[in-house]
This record gives C-alpha cells, structure tokens and sequence, in this order.
C-alpha cells in the first residue's frame, strides 16, 4: 500500500479486484467479446467491479477513504456472471450476474452509506453490479448470456486511477480481504 504523493489529488474508486486466475479468465472473455463488438478489450489487469466511483480527491482525504475501508462487511461471496450486455448511450460491454448476492448488495450498501457520512459525494445513477470488458465498441451486444463464470469474491479495494502512455492503471491505496 503505497501513500499518495503530498499535496495532490488522485482519482480514486473502490471496487472488488478478482484474483490474477479469474482476472485472466475474464480477460479471455474479454478479448472475444471486444473482438465481436468492435472495440477495445480491457487489460486483464484492470478488470474489477466498480463499488462506488468518488473521483479527484485532496491528499488529505484519502485517509477518510482508508478509514471507511476497515469498517465495511468482510464476507466473501460467489459471484456468477453470466449476462453480457451495453448500457444505453454507452460503448462499454460488460459482463454482470443476473442474479446479485445480498452479500454484494450488502457491501456496497454499507459503502455508500460509509462515503454519504463522510461527506463524499456519489454517482445519482443506481449500483449496476457489472465488469467492464471492452470500450469503445462501435457494435451492441444486448442481453447475451456468458458460460458460467464464478467469482469467489475475497478482495476489496480502494484503488487510484493513473494515467500513462499506455493507459490507464490502478494502484491499491488501501485493501480488504473478505473471510
């Protein structure tokens, strides 16, 4: 866990992050899902599920968002993803379960309510539990299924988005396992 630089602001979300074997599992989705779409496939590296999108946030705060980390829910859960679709006005594909675990509605329930205390604003738009596979699809895929794919869900993070030649990475500011 690596602090931010003083005095700047880094862009910054929580969201659950797969193990590198179910990371590479849905990267290889991935890839054929962009290759069908017509769009870029997500390096498998930064493939997650997104729990609340905060933004640019001062130095000074991401401590808050590292507090909030250690109180949140700490169950692992299964995850079946199996519905690949577009969002409207959208070219992102993504994969998400058609059914979501109350473990999943839990988390993040307990996340938002966590940020809304301290003060951090949030997206208006509901929780939409979902992966993104592949941007800039110029073709939809609406409503396809996936082969079964599970996810044992046993990591949380607080992650920094940062900018770079090749794209964009993520670095952990502060982690969860969950038991």
């Amino acid at each position: 866990m690596s602090k931010p630089d003083a005095n700047k602001r880094l862009r910054v979300f929580f969201a659950l992050v797969p193990d590198a074997a179910t990371q590479e599992s849905l990267g290889i989705i991935a890839r054929g899902i962009a290759s069908r779409a017509g769009g870029r496939a997500i390096v498998d590296a930064n493939l997650h599920l997104t729990l609340a999108f905060i933004g640019d946030v001062d130095n000074e705060r991401i401590e808050v968002l590292r507090t909030i980390v250690g109180t949140l829910p700490r169950r692992a859960f299964a995850l079946g993803l199996d519905t690949i679709g577009t969002f409207r006005h959208s070219d992102l594909t993504w994969i998400a379960p058609s059914n979501v675990p109350s473990e999943l509605t839990r988390l993040q329930s307990a996340l938002a309510d966590a940020l809304t205390s301290a003060h951090f604003t949030l997206e208006t738009r509901p929780f939409h539990a979902h992966i993104t596979l592949a941007r800039r699809c110029t073709r939809k895929i609406a409503g396809a299924h996936a082969e079964g794919q599970t996810w044992r869900v046993e990591r949380l993070a607080l992650l920094a988005s940062i900018g770079r030649e090749s794209g964009v990475a993520y670095r952990e500011l502060a982690g969860l396992r969950l038991a």
